[in-house]
């Protein structure tokens, strides 16, 4: 059986009518056929759209409406003002249910997005469900139908459909307009299928769409034309890349050769530390180098649990998971916890792995200005009283900046709103609070966090992540959904001891926090007395920002040949027009290490660089709390980022 779904861009943009001519067509292939309406709102199922669509079509298709309301309303809201049921589930049960068929065309009610469950699930979902080999995309001949139809199908296309466009003249069209919208849609490359006009039935049909019909071709959904050889398209996509400066090149650094490095991220220098290093030593035999299987089969090992354990008790959080990387965590997460329907708030600046795993949840995503808690407020309240579950996703410090929100503030919001609060400390671990815990803790809002992800790779000196909750039931949630868990094989044991002896190391030398802290904040003032732009802050990450990716390179290279290794940071890891040199601090970096790197720095700059107008640009400010304990300085402890 060969199922069509045909949706639309709107209410009233004749579905019925495109309906009725597709099951003229394919009724002239023969077979058994059927019309369905989905949901009827307006109407008796008698008299509805199905039965309309069969007597225009003057066909032997049978014609069913699934369900129907009497309120001419969104399919929600009518079955909401009668009492009635709907939801996708009834939907597909209710279509599974009619008699076999050969072929059969379903009509939705409205656009394609308009919600059919009250989870915020909607047509297009519905179409994936019934495994629709077609989806018609019907929008009217009128001024309006090139946005209308690129949004549609955009839609469509992301969600996976097959789908194309049938543009229909619901009322006479005007001619120029009518010429203007077939010639807009076919110079965008769109899959126009089908143009109907006002009155007749018939519809002229693609040849394209013809074969789709016969099921002599491949469907042609995507804009774009038939792809290049995958060797020369890769190839173009490289050059592009190289030519404006942003190719990815993967190198050797041997750690054995001296280098003062100022790009990883071992905050607490203790990779390389004799306590952690005799903990792997003494582990190994014991334990094996590989977990060698999914934590939910054997890769689950005393060791995990115990690291487990201290973590949630280093933080104050009952329980917790371990992941094979800070990617996986912070997908799995977001990926997993918010659903279909949910809202995301998230800062502009949040790490990839955020990013996608909303986007994967289903749920809707929302960028707030980069620690701008007066617009987080803001859209907050207009979500006030929608019954939707809202979450609010930032990192603590921000990787590619260095600045940090004010967590107070956002506790505060938490208290007002309700949200569910996901906090990623990557990158404050050792450097901040009490004992090492990071920024919450230093803020005293660590309470107040509802899942608290941090890293194992950075300054606790091993590999892969951890996750923290307050709930326990959203542990077995991920322990049950997340595939990054599942169908993982669990963090290397050794990756666990190591952990474990680093984080009572930095338990010991979180007492000389205010030492590092002074050293970040002493770099970034001689960074901009030699007319570097560098923000005001304390972080570990000090960020120069130079615009022009060819000078981040360049400089990057330049220090290199200097024995000395920092970060060239382009897009797309950084907003365009912001490449910077990432200088990443560690405990072990002091005067004469920084007095190095500026030499260097004045040098390349000295030799005729070509930088943009460094020393009058205005300074990159971090926005953020003033951590617990630490002389002001005559810092204000919050600041607002220009």
């Amino acid at each position: 059986m060969r199922t069509f779904f045909v949706s639309g861009s709107d209410t009233g943009v004749g579905k019925t009518r495109a309906v009725a001519a597709l099951a003229r067509l394919l009724g002239g292939t023969g077979g058994r056929g059927q019309i369905v309406k989905a949901v009827e709102t307006g109407a008796a199922a008698g008299d509805g759209d199905a039965a309309c669509a069969q007597a225009l079509a003057g066909t032997d298709a049978t014609a069913h409406t699934l369900v129907a309301f009497a309120a001419p309303l969104a399919p929600l809201a009518a079955a909401a003002r009668e009492g009635g049921t709907l939801s996708l589930a009834l939907l597909a049960e209710r279509l599974a249910a009619l008699p076999a068929c050969d072929w059969r065309i379903v009509e939705g009610a409205g656009g394609l997005a308009v919600p059919v469950d009250p989870d915020g699930r909607d047509w297009a979902d519905f179409a994936a469900a019934i495994r629709a080999d077609l989806v018609v995309l019907v929008v009217p001949d009128r001024l309006g139908a090139i946005n209308q139809a690129r949004l549609t199908l955009a839609y469509a296309v992301q969600r996976g459909l097959s789908a194309g466009l049938w543009l229909n003249a619901v009322t006479p069209p005007d001619a120029d307009v009518a010429a203007a919208n077939r010639e807009g849609l076919r110079s965008l490359g769109l899959p126009l299928w089908a143009e109907q006009p006002h009155g007749p039935l018939p519809a002229k049909i693609s040849p394209a769409f013809g074969a789709l019909l016969a099921g002599d071709c491949p469907n042609e959904t995507a804009p774009d034309p038939l792809p290049e050889p995958l060797a020369a398209r890769w190839a173009k996509a490289l050059a592009d890349r190289t030519a404006a400066g942003l190719r990815r090149t993967l190198r050797v650094t041997d750690p054995a050769a001296g280098w003062l490095n100022l790009a990883h991220n071992d905050y607490l220098a203790l990779a390389h530390d004799p306590a952690v290093l005799a903990a792997v030593g003494r582990a190994a035999p014991g334990v094996g180098t590989s977990a060698s299987a999914s934590p939910l089969v054997t890769g689950w090992q005393p060791i995990h649990a115990e690291l487990t354990a201290a973590l949630a008790a280093w933080h104050g959080f009952p329980s917790g998971l371990l992941w094979s990387s800070g990617y996986a965590a912070n997908a799995a997460v977001l990926g997993t916890l918010p659903g279909r329907g949910d809202l995301v708030f998230a800062d502009r600046l949040i790490h990839h792995s955020m990013i996608a795993g909303v986007l994967r949840s289903g749920a809707r995503l929302v960028r707030y200005e980069h620690c701008n808690v007066a617009h987080l407020r803001r859209l907050l309240g207009e979500t006030r009283g929608t019954g939707r579950a809202v979450f609010v996703a930032t990192e603590s410090v921000f990787s590619m900046d260095g600045d940090y929100p004010d967590l107070r503030a956002l506790a505060e919001l938490k208290r007002e709103f309700g949200f569910f609060w996901i906090l990623d400390e990557a990158h404050a671990l050792g450097w901040y609070g009490s004992e090492g815990a990071g920024l919450a803790r230093a803020a005293g809002v660590e309470a107040n966090v509802d899942v608290l992800v941090g890293t194992l790779g950075k300054t606790l000196a091993s590999g892969g992540a951890y996750s923290l909750f307050r709930d326990e039931a959203v542990r077995d949630h991920l322990i049950n959904q997340a595939g990054e868990f599942i169908y993982s094989t669990g963090l290397s044991p050794l990756c666990a001891a190591a952990a474990l002896a680093a984080l009572a190391r930095v338990r010991e030398l979180s007492v000389e926090q205010p030492v590092w802290q002074a050293r970040s904040r002493s770099l970034r003032v001689q960074l901009r007395q030699a007319g570097w732009n560098a923000p005001e802050g304390d972080s570990p990450i000090v960020p120069v920002r130079l615009d022009d990716p060819a000078a981040a390179l360049a400089l990057a290279a330049t220090l290199r040949e200097g024995g000395i290794l920092a970060g060239a940071i382009r897009p797309p890891t950084v907003p365009a027009g912001t490449s910077r040199l990432r200088l990443s601090l560690s405990r072990t970096v002091g005067e004469a290490e920084q007095a190095r790197l500026l030499t260097a720095m004045a040098a390349w700059r000295a030799g005729g660089a070509p930088l943009s107008d460094m020393g009058g640009m205005p300074m990159l400010r971090s926005t953020g709390i003033l951590p617990v304990g630490l002389p002001d300085s005559g810092r204000p402890s919050r600041r607002d980022r220009p």
